[in-house]
């Protein structure tokens, strides 16, 4: 297939975004490189929003013919999981294209949008998932990454590192129990993790808030 994980790393450093997501006083940190308003945008990061765009085009195009294949020939264990990596391609393509909307212009409403479908279309791929994550919370809006991050982990159940990043924005979301259950997740499956003494704590402090609420 046209696209893989490779690529889309590839891309988003060519676009010049860098997502760090660290424990250091429990802050999700997004930077990026000339994310500011579009006026200001350079030719080549309008550039690479042309570029992403028309992945996605070849992308979706190769996504038909994947179904149409499938329809042909519906035991045709070959054709089934060309049309899983068809889904997983126009997902990447679709995340591409969102952090290049975003290193435009970090408020770009579509860039979101971009992301959302992305992870509807690769809900199992933790780098679109992240690419999501790291796009709702630049734009202050971290509830808009926790369903895809639920449905992540859902398919992912023991990759501990998403329910860290799930405890993360759910606290953000103002969603107290949720991030207390995630953070619970992660220690379950990672108890020795570099980041899990943070999490013990930031655990501690949120359920010692809830018995005070109460």
């Amino acid at each position: 297939m046209l696209f893989d994980g490779r690529h889309h790393k590839k891309v988003i450093k060519a676009i010049a975004i860098v997502t760090i997501i660290v424990f250091a006083g429990f802050g999700l940190v997004v930077g990026g490189v000339a994310v500011g308003g579009g006026c200001a945008a350079s030719d080549p990061l309008v550039q690479a929003v042309d570029d992403a765009q028309a992945r996605v085009t070849t992308a979706r195009a190769n996504l038909s013919t994947a179904q149409a294949a499938a329809k042909a020939s519906p035991k045709s264990a070959t054709a089934k999981a060309d049309l899983v990596q068809a889904r997983t391609d126009v997902g990447i393509a679709l995340s591409s294209l969102a952090q290049a909307r975003l290193a435009v212009s970090g408020t770009d409403p579509q860039a979101l949008a971009d992301a959302q479908a992305a992870v509807k279309s690769a809900p199992g791929d933790q780098d679109v998932v992240l690419g999501l994550v790291t796009i709702a919370t630049s734009q202050n809006n971290p509830s808009a990454a926790l369903p895809a991050v639920a449905a992540y982990t859902r398919i992912n159940p023991r990759d501990a590192q998403m329910y860290a990043y799930w405890g993360q924005l759910a606290e953000q979301a103002g969603q107290r129990n949720q991030a207390i259950l995630a953070y619970q997740r992660f220690l379950d499956l990672a108890p020795e993790d570099t980041v899990a003494p943070d999490i013990r704590q930031r655990l501690s402090e949120l359920t010692k808030q809830g018995s005070s609420a109460g």
